[in-house]
């Protein structure tokens, strides 16, 4: 790893991902850090452990022939982008850069951005990460119930409704963009409270949690309705968060949890 050493649990700043994302060789030895790319000690055909790295980025196993990518069984796979073209993309997510505004800084084709920042939020919502026709569209009405829970000190959205630990019912409503049959913007709005008579009674935090869900769901507005889960649970993973951890906790989803379609 040329003397470099990098743990899980360390949040990393842009100023300290600089020098790393300017060489491709520091960048994949710092995803390999993560354990972001996997590390190879049995063939994935015959498993055997007579393997090894040709040409500097291929695996092969010296028993069935058999080769593969350094990529291989990682969220890189999904990507052709280069080693540190996906570390700024996992950064700018961090720091809710929008897709958009992430392929126009990083010259990165937009559809490979959004696919990658849809997987990232399929690993915060615990989900496979699927292709766009396989997705369970959660909200099928103009104006749905949501509700929530509060559960030490933690906010969560409850798409059924049915927890007997909600303390309040939102009401979200699509709008229909012109020219658009797809697009939907969302707006928020409580309707009643479950375990109180009064919403003065809720918890102080309840009311930073819904100004921080209308201040994303704003900057969610034309999302498609059959990704709104996943912008949700976001919602709930960046609260429920310190701006210090969410870098880290990311990286550990990756690396734990990375299963493609």
């Amino acid at each position: 790893m040329s003397g470099l050493f990098f743990f899980k649990g360390v949040n990393m700043k842009l100023s300290e991902l600089l020098p790393i994302v300017q060489d491709e060789k520091r960048s994949e030895e710092y995803l390999y850090s993560l354990n972001i790319l996997k590390t190879f000690s049995n063939c994935p055909r015959c498993n055997s452990v007579s393997i090894g790295i040709i040409r500097g980025k291929q695996w092969i196993c010296h028993e069935c022939n058999y080769e593969w990518t350094k990529r291989k069984d990682s969220i890189l796979s999904l990507t052709r982008i280069k080693y540190s073209e996906f570390i700024l993309c996992l950064k700018f997510f961090e720091l809710e850069i929008t897709a958009e505004r992430t392929a126009n800084q990083l010259n990165i084709n937009y559809k490979t951005v959004l696919l990658l920042f849809r997987s990232f939020r399929s690993l915060i919502a615990g989900k496979k990460i699927k292709s766009q026709s396989d997705e369970k569209i959660i909200l099928k009405k103009d104006m749905e119930a949501i509700g929530i829970i509060y559960e030490q000190g933690k906010y969560y959205f409850d798409f059924e409704n049915k927890s007997s630990k909600n303390i309040a019912v939102l009401n979200l409503r699509r709008n229909r963009i012109p020219n658009s049959a797809a697009i939907y913007e969302v707006l928020i709005k409580i309707i009643k409270t479950t375990q109180t008579k009064s919403l003065f009674n809720l918890p102080p935090s309840f009311q930073q949690f819904l100004r921080f869900a209308r201040e994303r769901l704003f900057m969610f507005r034309g999302t498609d309705k059959n990704f709104l889960e996943l912008y949700l649970r976001e919602i709930e993973f960046r609260f429920n968060n310190s701006p210090a951890v969410i870098y880290v906790r990311l990286c550990n989803l990756i690396s734990e949890n990375f299963s493609a379609w």
